[in-house]
């Protein structure tokens, strides 16, 4: 499912979100040219936005300033989240994932 069609993300969700992500990266560090490193630090920008944004909305309370910083990653999200889209896995890439484990 596509990312912009989840109206709430739980397990599943991020669990594919991290697949997607993982496939960018693995793309992205295979051959970093100087184009692909652009790719690469705003792919991790968006990512990082994202992680911070999870975390900080399982406080169990907020505070203006905390609440301040959660919008701001969401925004910095929502401004990166095209990067998402260049990139899609598919069924090479996904067995190029599966099989890193068995040559590291």
């Amino acid at each position: 499912m596509a990312y912009r069609k989840v109206t709430q993300w739980q397990g599943k969700e991020m669990r594919n979100l991290g697949w997607c992500v993982l496939g960018v990266l693995a793309l992205e560090l295979r051959q970093p040219g100087s184009a692909q490193l652009i790719l690469f630090k705003r792919t991790l920008e968006c990512v990082r936005a994202l992680g911070d944004f999870n975390i900080r909305v399982e406080y169990g309370s907020h505070t203006a300033e905390t609440i301040t910083y959660t919008e701001e990653y969401l925004d910095t999200f929502h401004k990166m989240k095209d990067i998402c889209l260049d990139f899609g896995v598919t069924k090479h890439i996904r067995t190029e994932m599966d099989e890193q484990p068995r040559k590291l």
